[in-house]
């Protein structure tokens, strides 16, 4: 498992109220800071109060998808430089490169294992 990171505050969005719960919860029990949005919307509406460091952001959700989420948060002056991490089931070389250029900065595959979430978490940030 990775290391003890600094706290972070990180959004997680996702249509399945029941995954973004868990995740959000495993996240709290690591230490960090972490808030479930229910959809792209309310990602939106949150997120420049909440003030992530990390969003890890399903891509299929009906309404405003997860790449519209992640082009919103690439525009926004307070969210530009906030990790932006695809967590979806799709994981071709199409979505991977449509998902990059709406702005994510790294990809995983549903369902990733809670080693892989605190990976990316963990990684250097250029």
């Amino acid at each position: 498992m990775a290391e003890q990171l600094a706290p972070l505050r990180i959004l997680v969005v996702d249509d399945n109220r029941d995954a973004a719960d868990l995740i959000a919860d495993f996240l709290e029990i690591h230490g960090h800071q972490a808030k479930p949005a229910y959809g792209g919307e309310e990602a939106i509406q949150l997120a420049p109060e909440f003030a992530p460091d990390v969003v890890l952001l399903d891509l299929g959700m009906p309404g405003m998808d997860g790449f519209a989420v992640a082009t919103e948060f690439k525009r926004h002056p307070k969210l530009n430089r906030t990790l932006v991490v695809a967590l979806t089931a799709w994981g071709d070389p199409a979505t991977r490169d449509r998902a990059r250029d709406a702005g994510c900065d790294q990809h995983l595959v549903k369902p990733a294992s809670f080693d892989a979430i605190l990976n990316v978490l963990a990684a250097p940030r250029l």
